[in-house]
């Protein structure tokens, strides 16, 4: 093979390649600045003085909660008083309005699950 010619082409493709790595970081900087304008534009259409949220209340339902007889008691009694707990620290009357068991996977489900999951 020809010396010039293969100098010309290793020339040329770096010549190429750099060129576009320009082009491309133009194009990308172009695209920062649009998307910055347009991002300027939307915080001043803004209004100037946010509503001030007040404070949430969270109707108390009239009935007493109706908690079936099981062995789960003493959890959904804990439960309770943790919720009522973070009511008293957040200044909120919270409450539980229904307690449903959880439907559980089978090992098997759990399995595949797991394994179709995992990381590489």
């Amino acid at each position: 093979m020809n010396p010039e010619y293969v100098g010309a082409v290793v020339i040329s493709g770096l010549v190429i390649v750099f060129l576009g790595l320009i082009l491309l970081i133009i194009a990308v900087n172009v695209m920062g600045a649009v998307f910055k304008g347009i991002k300027g534009m939307r915080k001043k259409q803004k209004p100037a003085d946010p509503v001030q949220d007040s404070p949430r209340v969270i109707p108390m339902p009239s009935e007493p909660l109706v908690i079936p007889q099981s062995e789960d008691e003493e959890i959904i009694a804990v439960i309770a008083a943790a919720i009522a707990a973070i009511g008293e620290s957040t200044g909120k009357r919270l409450s539980i309005k229904s307690i449903r068991q959880k439907n559980t996977r089978s090992s098997w489900a759990g399995a595949a699950l797991h394994e179709n999951t995992r990381p590489f």
